[in-house]
């Protein structure tokens, strides 16, 4: 099947300070409004570009996937026009997806591939989340993920 696109977006870190154990998970279904056509693939994968603004010399992110809305608390981003997040203990009801490493004002690649990706396109539900393996960002600093393509295997 050829690729497919999706729309750009961003997300803040506004004054959460996460834990390694802790994965925050973005709030809304990231699949809503996308066109996911109900084919008999056999495996799904997304490759994105990521730019993170910020200070810290080097992030390590783990990438998390689930087709079902994490069962954490929920925590207020303080920025206006910014959505909350889920907080985890633990990845809850994703699974790990991929890792991506990001460096101040570079774009990083990442690709990402797994059964809870496949299973959450084919529920048309994602829920993306992310646990921070190394180095912290601060507070405001954004991430923007863009060049969003995902490809399906027949």
């Amino acid at each position: 099947m050829p690729e497919q696109t999706a729309k750009d977006f961003s997300f803040t870190n506004s004054s959460v300070q996460v834990s390694p154990a802790q994965v925050i998970y973005m709030m809304g279904n990231q699949l809503a409004n996308m066109p996911i056509p109900a084919l008999p693939y056999q495996r799904v994968s997304v490759d994105a570009d990521l730019t993170y603004r910020g200070r810290a010399p080097a992030l390590r992110l783990e990438i998390f996937a689930s087709a079902q809305v994490p069962d954490c608390r929920v925590v207020e981003s303080n920025l206006p026009g910014y959505s909350p997040a889920y907080l985890c203990e633990g990845p809850a009801s994703g699974q790990a997806i991929g890792e991506i490493v990001a460096t101040p004002n570079n774009v990083s690649t990442v690709h990402l591939e797994g059964l809870s990706l496949e299973r959450a396109l084919r529920a048309k539900s994602l829920y993306l989340g992310i646990r921070l393996l190394q180095g912290q960002p601060g507070v405001n600093e954004m991430f923007f993920v863009h060049n969003i393509r995902f490809r399906t295997y027949l």
